[in-house]
């Protein structure tokens, strides 16, 4: 196989395990890094993903990064609230034919459900470059789409489906993103995620698409959400949190076809393993501290659930798109939502395998 050239752009939490991703994958070859902050300029971009040396230098000049014509775009920036930034990130590349994944731009993970002022542009693009980009994740994205339609491979009658993130974030440095969920607020205040127009698009279309894809016709999406708080204070990596403040929230959206419900979506996100006890908890394995659970309710019932502590649930954020890249490559222009997808995986192995 032809190694795609491949730019990275964005080196947090979530980039900086991505990129990693791409320097080790076998398929790929790093050929150039985009960072923001000047402290990164400058740098090897493996010294920054801590891999050893690689010889390719981090810039934040975006002119001499398109004129390397590389294969591919991964994205890795934060798109939560900032949509405009990450189109105008991303829509250049896609002008010039070069493919892109990302973690970001959630809007067309489902371009069908998502929010038409973003998904238009980045549609035109596709076309004007001849260009493919494929935006995926975890949650929402994989573990409550991809995830669940795998496991329906094995089911007969299904009556409803239910899917949830189940998570202790108590571990997780993301601040912008944990302030969304309204964590450290008073219990009456309004989570942003839930409540703001980009919380309802992305989860809302999670819920349509997966609609979408059993041929079941939606009546209606209601959403509702929750907070729950502790008796004592805490001190996670998100910051000193007083007893009575919020630590636990959890948020249903369920997707009703003929008065039924069909599919419920659940988020499920503490500070604390004390935090809501009477709440969902994960029961997968020792020591996992983030789960992805899937219930098949008909004829057979069965459940399936992911479960895996939070810095490796990190980097399987950006796995999914990284391994997605080579057929992101072959794929015709446009917008792949996971429907347009074939099944792809890691061809990353262990020390001492021998690659055939």
């Amino acid at each position: 196989m032809t190694k795609r050239q491949v730019v990275v752009r964005g080196t947090g939490t979530i980039g900086t395990a991505g990129l990693r991703l791409v320097i080790e994958h076998p398929d790929l070859e790093l050929v150039g890094l985009l960072v923001h902050g000047r402290e990164k300029i400058g740098k090897d971009a493996g010294d920054i993903a801590g891999t050893g040396k690689t010889g390719i230098i981090a810039t934040d000049d975006v002119d001499a990064i398109l004129a390397l014509r590389p294969d591919c775009l991964a994205h890795f920036g934060n798109s939560a609230m900032r949509e405009e930034e990450v189109n105008a990130e991303i829509i250049p590349f896609l002008q010039r034919g070069v493919n892109v994944v990302t973690t970001s731009q959630m809007d067309v993970f489902q371009p069908r459900h998502g929010r038409q002022q973003y998904v238009e542009p980045i549609a035109r693009a596709c076309q004007e470059g001849g260009a493919s980009i494929f935006s995926s994740g975890t949650e929402p994205g994989y573990c409550t789409t991809g995830f669940p339609l795998n496991i329906l491979s094995i089911g007969g009658r299904v009556d409803e489906v239910r899917v949830a993130e189940i998570a202790n974030l108590s571990e997780y440095g993301g601040v912008d993103n944990l302030t969304l969920y309204g964590f450290g607020d008073p219990l009456g205040n309004e989570p942003p995620i839930f409540t703001s127009p980009i919380g309802q698009a992305w989860h809302a279309s999670t819920v349509r698409c997966f609609a979408d894809y059993m041929g079941v016709k939606l009546d209606e999406v209601t959403s509702t959400w929750e907070t729950a708080a502790l008796d004592f204070d805490i001190k996670p990596l998100f910051g000193h949190i007083p007893a009575g403040m919020t630590v636990a929230t959890r948020w249903k959206m369920v997707g009703y076809s003929g008065g039924k419900p069909f599919i419920t979506y659940t988020k499920l996100e503490r500070l604390h393993d004390d935090a809501a006890p009477d709440w969902e908890k994960g029961s997968v394995g020792s020591g996992n501290n983030v789960f992805w659970r899937t219930e098949i309710v008909g004829e057979p019932n069965y459940v399936a659930e992911i479960g895996v502590s939070l810095i490796p649930s990190v980097a399987m954020t950006p796995a999914h798109p990284v391994n997605a890249i080579p057929v992101v490559c072959d794929a015709p222009p446009g917008i792949l939502d996971p429907m347009r997808m074939p099944p792809f995986w890691t061809r990353h192995l262990g020390r001492g395998l021998i690659r055939a």
